[in-house]
């Protein structure tokens, strides 16, 4: 496991994220996979396939969280983080564009999370990149 903030934030926000799906799943059960149906989970309408990009985050995170190279998890943080930014303005801009993934447009819930959390990781990828670029120009490594 890396030692860099991106790797502890990203284990974190992993675990979260699968959570998140795993629950979701014994909100929506696994029919109507791509339907923009009633269930909701924390205030955020969810279906099976949005649960199953939660799981898909959370394991790509985890995964990236748990490498040696703080590189990875930097990466992985940073491109989750506009991943969800870019989320939030489809989400906002084209608010029938994601309605497979249960997100109904502008008033949504899910834009304001996926705003939160995209500019949150962003900035920890960012601020972890730079620490390490730091660390190793101290070591005269860079």
């Amino acid at each position: 496991m890396g030692t860099s903030l991106a790797s502890r934030v990203g284990l974190a926000f992993g675990a979260f994220y699968v959570a998140l799906g795993v629950i979701g799943f014994a909100v929506t059960g696994f029919e109507g996979f791509t339907q923009n149906g009633p269930d909701k989970f924390l205030g955020i309408s969810v279906n099976p396939f949005h649960n199953i990009a939660h799981l898909g985050i959370g394991a790509i995170l985890l995964i990236m969280g748990l490498q040696k190279n703080d590189a990875a998890a930097e990466g992985a943080v940073m491109g989750v983080g506009l991943f969800y930014i870019t989320a939030f303005v489809i989400g906002v801009t084209a608010g029938d564009n994601l309605t497979i993934l249960s997100i109904a447009g502008e008033g949504d819930v899910a834009n304001v999370f996926h705003l939160v959390s995209g500019v949150f990781l962003l900035a920890v990828g960012l601020l972890s990149s730079m620490a390490s670029a730091s660390q190793a120009k101290k070591r005269g490594l860079a």
